[in-house]
């Protein structure tokens, strides 16, 4: 392939992913069935536009980057601290369920060797396609994300052996089983060379190459190490992915990694897209609608057949049976590298071309069927699994108007400060196990449980709680627990953070009477901060502030909140209580708490011509007046005496508490004259 035949695929892939992808927007269609329709359409079996050839490169490349940046976010301790998962659960998965299949095969017919490769295609998980959804909802943090990862680790691990079995199972393989033994011991221990010396020697590497300050070069080292390692790693039977995979795990310890991240994370997504559109491309139409009620009979099987060993399998290890369920479900679907390992068995006799290609199209359905299983399975957990854990303690003594704090990050962390300060009782509902054990050592009420679900909901004291504050991340578990929460308890106030200004009219319309949105937050704060060092009042700064925040309100809800006078016509949907009610909110949540502030002296106000002693602002607010420029000239007065007057235009410059600050700000400002 030349490189017009390659620019030309490149281009082809995504102008037409482009389209479907807009489509799929448009009717909720998850972006990974986007990606299968757009390989269906371009593929041999669809308009024929390019072959699985011309795409197959970037794909493996999309894989490698994907495998890279999950290890990126893995740590060796945690990787370690997973080992029960990956040894214990790993092993129980992929013996149980290549024993079933392998069984289930040989009673239909079939030969010893012909069912126990099956039983090794189906044993295998897709790496991409969860990881991915789960990255996507920041899911790889949680019990289920964790769970599944170890698994599918030790699935990818097990290519290695299996495909070693491929000579013999084909009953070609040479006598020497001794030496293939030997062969895989010695190429475990260099992996394991290789992977120590990574951690070691990697992040000193970044480091002198950081200390040059090239960005450029800095990209080029993060790809030489990334494909460097893989490469090393793939000399020893390891797949490029599991090695690129390890390569991640090995700089995740390094200073580097949210830096590695930021600059992969576009080229990842753009060669990720190649992979599952190559899937799709790999689909035959014509045969599957020839055998389309064997196909989807058997891929309806298929995923409950997994899920139950998957489920059987965790559950074995002690998980709670909510995130057993939603990892076995995760993970019911076939993998990638059952393909590689299928065309493997082709080659040597042991399947027929037949029995693969249905194989294939049961394995693409079940891929297919992922995202809607995923997004679908937890209002199932929610609904009806309840938490095999105790009620809190403390939930008895909390009758009414206590508050639950969800995550307990450096936002979460604070406002339970706040509310020890004030004496008022809380739960704090957290799923990282680690910070539960910590914060439970030190006394904070604090819980293992996902508050997406209803009863760990109930659980908490949902329905006589004051407050709900949601301080996490991913926005469709704030969702959930939004409009759990209030559906079991209509009167609780809900303050919730978002990160972006577009999530919020979809957050007010589920029932948050509070969002704090990262992004406007901070473009209103670094606003009052320009305008405060070039000297500007107090007055000014918080009008244009509001202005600010009114704007961009105004472009993100579907109403726009702006001040209207009573007696106008057909101002009731702009006046819509739900929308001022929440700005209202917001903007009193989000004032500057500067101790230092600028104010004009308005024309007519109470203080205008009077002696700084005469108005008493230290005895009254705890304010006291640090500087003057009166208006008109350019010196300024600084610690005035007692006897000097405010005129209107005066600017004064004053130091004390927020609250004593915006009581006293009404008496600078002119008498508002009603209408």
């Amino acid at each position: 392939m030349d490189e017009a035949e390659l620019i030309f695929s490149v281009l082809v892939v995504l102008v037409c992913a482009i389209v479907v992808l807009l489509v799929g927007r448009k009717l909720r269609m998850p972006i990974i069935i986007g990606y299968f329709i757009t390989g269906i359409i371009i593929g041999p079996y669809g308009f024929g536009l390019i072959t699985l050839d011309q795409v197959n490169l970037l794909a493996d490349l999309g894989v490698i980057l994907l495998m890279f940046t999950i290890g990126l976010e893995i740590s060796v301790k945690n990787l370690l601290a997973m080992k029960k998962i990956v040894l214990i659960g790993g092993t129980l998965q992929l013996v149980l369920t290549t024993a079933a299949v392998c069984g289930l095969m040989m009673a239909f017919g079939f030969t010893f060797s012909v069912s126990l490769f099956i039983g090794f295609l189906v044993a295998h998980s897709s790496t991409a396609i969860i990881l991915n959804i789960y990255q996507r909802s920041g899911e790889v943090d949680k019990q289920h994300g964790k769970i599944a990862l170890g698994l599918l680790i030790f699935q990818d691990l097990n290519v290695i052996p299996m495909m070693l079995a491929v000579p013999f199972l084909a009953g070609t393989g040479n006598e020497d089983i001794v030496g293939s033994i030997v062969s895989l011991v010695v190429g475990l221990v260099i992996l394991g060379i290789i992977l120590v010396a990574a951690v070691y020697l990697v992040p000193k590497i970044l480091r002198h190459v950081a200390l040059t300050r090239s960005g450029e070069l800095f990209v080029i080292a993060i790809v030489v190490i990334c494909f460097g390692i893989a490469w090393l790693m793939s000399m020893n039977g390891v797949s490029l992915a599991l090695g690129a995979f390890l390569a991640g795990v090995a700089i995740s310890g390094s200073d580097y990694n949210h830096e590695i991240l930021g600059q992969i994370t576009p080229i990842r997504d753009i060669l990720t897209s190649f992979f599952f559109v190559s899937i799709g491309m790999m689909l035959n139409l014509n045969f599957v609608w020839d055998h389309i009620p064997i196909i989807l009979g058997l891929a309806a099987a298929l995923l409950a057949f997994k899920t139950l060993i998957n489920f059987i399998s965790v559950k074995a290890i002690g998980v709670a049976t909510g995130a057993a369920i939603l990892s076995a479900v995760g993970l019911s679907q076939i993998g990638e590298f059952s393909f590689i390992l299928g065309s493997t068995g082709v080659n040597a006799g042991i399947l027929s071309p037949d029995i693969y290609q249905i194989f294939l199209a049961i394995s693409i359905v079940t891929m297919a069927a992922t995202p809607f299983l995923v997004a679908l399975i937890p209002k199932i957990v929610n609904k009806y699994v309840k938490p095999k854990v105790p009620a809190p303690a403390d939930t008895d003594e909390m009758k009414k108007d206590h508050e639950i704090i969800v995550g307990f990050g450096l936002a979460g962390r604070y406002v339970a400060r706040a509310l020890e300060r004030m004496k008022i009782d809380y739960v704090v509902l957290e799923t990282n196990a680690a910070t539960v054990s910590a914060e439970h050592a030190k006394g904070v009420p604090i819980f293992f449980w996902d508050a997406s679900r209803e009863a760990v909901l109930e659980y908490a004291g949902i329905r006589n709680a004051a407050s709900i504050v949601i301080s996490i991340p991913q926005m469709d578990t704030v969702k959930t627990i939004i409009s759990g929460a209030r559906r079991m308890n209509p009167q609780i106030n809900i303050i919730t953070r978002s990160r972006f200004i577009s999530e919020t009219s979809d957050l007010y319309k589920i029932g948050a009477d509070s969002v704090i949105v990262d992004e406007r937050e901070s473009a209103v704060q670094m606003f009052k901060r320009i305008l405060a060092s070039k000297q500007m009042p107090v007055q000014d700064i918080e009008q244009f502030s509001k202005e600010i925040r009114s704007e961009l309100y105004d472009k993100y809800v579907d109403l726009p909140v702006t001040p209207q006078k009573s007696t106008s016509v057909g101002h009731t949907k702009l006046l819509d209580s739900l929308f001022v009610r929440a700005k209202q909110a917001d903007d009193a949540l989000s004032r500057e708490m500067s101790h230092v502030s600028q104010i004009r002296v308005e024309n007519g106000c109470s203080v205008c011509g009077k002696c700084l002693s005469d108005i008493h602002l230290r005895r009254d607010f705890g304010v006291s007046v640090i500087a003057i420029k009166h208006a008109g000239e350019k010196d300024t007065e600084v610690s005035p005496a007692g006897t000097t007057s405010l005129t209107a235009g005066d600017t004064v410059g004053v130091i004390g508490g927020r609250k004593g600050i915006t009581k006293m700000l009404p008496l600078f400002m002119a008498e508002q004259k009603s209408e």
